[in-house]
């Protein structure tokens, strides 16, 4: 009769090692059973009462044609604020009403900021006003046109060519139109004719000519913390930096 072999000792001595320590690791995992610990009331508690941006007041900040507000508004993202940046686009004829009726907290503007006819850059006034930067003017000509053979022009090269007047301060995008249809030139702040480029048309610095100004303004009645805040952050402050 055949006999089936008994396994060998050191086979049989492996099973039993294995066994062992299979039994080892389920006896020390059963015997652990604990779960992660909960947190603790209080810690909830401060979650819960942590303001969530949803809660935080909105400060509506308006913008000309030509500002880019973009990287101020990133600064002003880059940290805990008081409020919450909603960045609203304002026409150009319409910067000193909308400080006016409130539309906006505050706005990037173009000096002068006339309104009702009167310039209330000058003097007091009853807004502040943080002149931040200045706009060369430039020249708007056709690409065919002799004075895009120029690096820079004066009002005397312009003696010859034609101006296409402005006819209402939100008519640059129409001046520039015309400008491409190789008939005169336009005369616009560089930013407006970075904005309104096509390529029919280039823009030259024109040299003798006064620069204007962008500044950040806000009704003096209703200044606070918040709108310094603001300013704070667009002359480069950023959440994290002393007064």
């Amino acid at each position: 009769m055949n006999r089936r072999p008994r396994p060998s000792a050191a086979r049989s001595g492996r099973t039993a090692a294995s066994s062992r320590r299979t039994g080892r690791g389920a006896t020390g995992r059963a015997a652990s059973g604990r779960s992660a610990p909960e947190r603790s009331a209080p810690g909830r508690a401060a979650t819960t009462a942590r303001t969530t941006p949803a809660e935080l007041p909105v400060l509506r900040v308006g913008f000309i044609p030509g500002v880019e507000p973009d990287r101020f508004a990133r600064r002003w993202r880059s940290g805990q604020r008081p409020a919450r940046l909603e960045l609203v686009p304002v026409p150009l004829s319409r910067q000193a009403e909308v400080l006016g009726t409130g539309e906006v907290d505050m706005c990037f503007v173009r000096l002068p900021l006339e309104a009702d006819g009167e310039d209330t850059a000058g003097g007091p006034g009853e807004l502040h006003l943080v002149e931040l930067w200045e706009e060369r003017p430039m020249v708007v000509v056709g690409s065919e046109n002799i004075l895009s053979l120029h690096e820079e022009l004066t009002v005397a090269d312009l003696a010859e060519d034609p101006e296409i007047p402005s006819a209402h301060p939100d008519d640059a995008a129409d001046r520039v139109a015309v400008v491409a249809t190789g008939v005169g030139h336009a005369l616009l702040p560089m930013s407006l004719a970075r904005l309104h480029l096509r390529k029919e048309v280039v823009h030259r610095p024109l040299a003798d000519a006064p620069a204007t100004r962008i500044a950040l303004a806000w009704p003096r009645a209703a200044d606070d913390a918040v709108r310094q805040e603001f300013v704070g952050a667009v002359r480069g402050r950023t959440a994290r930096s002393s007064r």
